[in-house]
Formats: structure tokens, C-alpha cells, sequence
């Protein structure tokens, strides 16, 4: 062999060598981002789920007021009605016009 074919087959062996490292680095680059990816996907789906549970404590609290509100609605409907007011009446000693009163004694 000449020196020009030594040379060119030194510098063939370097090119693949530099491949050989280049599709390692290739592999290694993305090792790293498979990892950064799967991770980032762990991280979300680990907050997706304390948001969903957090949803869930909403909602119940939600449900909760909406049937303390509708509680406080009928008191409100009952304080309006004749009947509360009557009830009231008669626990402060209120007699209607036409009513007759009688007063027993012991005697």
C-alpha cells in the first residue's frame, strides 16, 4: 500500500469512529429526553390527580351549600307564612278578634 492509501484509510477509519461516537452521543441525547420526557409526564398526571381530588372536595362542599342554601329558603318561606306568624302570636299571648278567651282558675 502507497502512503495515499494509508492515509485514506486512516481517515476512513476516523470518520467511522466519529459515526460510531456521534450515533452514541445521538443515543445517549435521547436516553436523556425519554427520561425528562416520562418524568414530566409523572409530574403531571401526579397533579392532574390532586386537581381531580380537589374537584371531587369542590363539588361536596358545592352540594352542601346548595342544600344549606335551600334550608335557609324554607326557613325563610316559613318565617313569611301565615302560619309562623300565628305561632308567634301565640307565644307572646295574642288572641284573634273574633276568638273568645277563657281563663280557668282552681277554685
Amino acid at each position: 500500500m502507497n502512503d495515499k492509501q494509508v492515509q485514506i484509510s486512516k481517515d476512513n477509519d476516523r470518520r467511522r469512529a466519529f459515526g460510531r461516537v456521534r450515533v452514541l452521543v445521538q443515543l445517549a441525547l435521547l436516553a436523556i429526553i425519554a427520561v425528562m420526557t416520562l418524568s414530566a409526564a409523572s409530574h403531571i398526571m401526579g397533579n392532574i390527580a390532586r386537581i381531580e381530588a380537589q374537584r371531587e372536595i369542590v363539588q361536596s362542599q358545592i352540594a352542601e351549600a346548595e342544600a344549606r342554601r335551600q334550608e335557609i329558603e324554607d326557613s325563610a318561606a316559613y318565617v313569611e307564612s301565615i302560619d309562623f306568624i300565628e305561632y308567634m302570636a301565640r307565644r307572646l299571648g295574642l288572641v284573634r278578634r273574633d276568638e273568645i278567651i277563657f281563663i280557668m282558675t282552681t277554685e
